[in-house]
């Protein structure tokens, strides 16, 4: 990853993300406010005496990483305020944010420890869907945190996060209890698939780079870097799908995320949230071919938050041939009928 953030930098913006879930109230926050968040005596490990001056230099260089942004002062008030957009950045999801708040805030922590200490900001049934959640993030193409050796003595292995670089490892350290979930940037994302329950879509798996160009009515034409990650669930008909998008200047487009889904009929499925404020339904049928496989998909529902733009259906296409992956969306949207949006062509890391 390339991003290594001091532990001035890691500890304000694990600050900003615990907050904007616990006190929502007066979140964003001013630079006194999270001065007080940076150094609280509970919930932090180790415990900080950041200054002002400190936290300030730490936001600029956070800002500079598109994690941070500065919210301006409306009117009646001079104050100005901060908010994060880690989330939006890394396209994650509430219980993906949860574990990595508690992990840049406590450092390294078993599955258990991590239940307990991200009530408050998810509500995650158990110790194993912790752990889940922790291997999601550990097979992207840029993992966000890693399983660490168990030390001697130690019962459970603990994780932590890697947005400050690679965590140090105890002289001591025993074989872990298992191997190692982060995987190198050209490494497939996750488990092989299993043709018994993926089916067709077992051609989609892997992790994909590339590029692609966009227009529509509304909006200039742009171009933009994109990355899609699609993870085999092991037993299960189904496939995590993953995809985020920057433009030109790095700065982050598009992000979505949920599930495809292989029905008994033939038929599949897909589940996706945005960082855009929608969620879509959408069904169609795996096609396979010699060297590949295609699937087209239409929008059978979709619903999006108050300030989300109108969309109302999409189409959209994943052709795979060998290493190569083509992406097609078509969307009707903000009063114009069904219009070509997006291409996008990638390539297999």
């Amino acid at each position: 990853m390339d991003l290594t953030l001091t532990p001035a930098e890691t500890r304000v913006l694990g600050s900003l993300l615990e907050k904007q879930r616990t006190v929502p109230a007066t979140y964003p926050l001013t630079l006194n406010a999270l001065v007080a968040a940076c150094n609280q005596a509970t919930s932090r490990e180790p415990v900080m005496e950041l200054t002002g001056a400190e936290v300030e230099a730490a936001l600029e260089r956070l800002k500079e990483h598109r994690l941070v942004r500065k919210v301006l002062p409306s009117h009646g008030s001079r104050t100005v305020k901060y908010r994060q957009v880690a989330d939006e950045h890394f396209s994650l999801a509430d219980d993906q944010v949860a574990v990595l708040t508690v992990l840049m805030l406590r450092g390294p922590q078993t599955p258990q420890e991590l239940k307990t200490r991200t009530d408050r900001l998810h509500p995650f049934a158990d110790a194993a869907a912790v752990g889940e959640t922790l291997d999601d993030m550990a097979r992207w193409g840029d993992p966000l945190v890693r399983l660490l050796p168990r030390g001697r003595g130690q019962r459970d292995a603990r994780w932590a996060h890697l947005l400050a670089g690679e965590p140090p490892e105890s002289d001591d350290a025993a074989p872990p209890a298992r191997p190692t979930a982060a995987a190198s940037a050209t490494a497939p994302a996750g488990p092989p698939p299993d043709p018994a329950h993926h089916g067709a879509l077992a051609a989609l798996t892997g992790t994909w780079v590339g590029t692609g160009e966009g227009h529509y009515p509304t909006v200039d034409d742009f171009t933009f870097s994109v990355r899609v990650e699609v993870i085999p669930v092991p037993g299960r008909p189904r496939l995590a799908y993953r995809m985020s998008s920057t433009g030109p200047d790095g700065e982050p487009r598009h992000g979505e995320s949920g599930f495809l889904r292989l029905i008994d009929d033939g038929s599949v499925e897909l589940t996706v949230a945005t960082g855009s404020g929608l969620a879509e339904v959408a069904t169609g049928r795996a096609e396979p071919s010699p060297d590949g496989m295609s699937v087209a998909l239409t929008t059978e529902r979709i619903v999006g938050s108050p300030t989300a733009k109108e969309v109302t259906t999409a189409e959209r296409t994943f052709t795979v041939t060998g290493d190569d992956l083509a992406h097609e969306l078509s969307m009707a949207a903000v009063g114009e009928p069904m219009t070509h949006h997006l291409s996008a062509r990638l390539r297999r890391a």
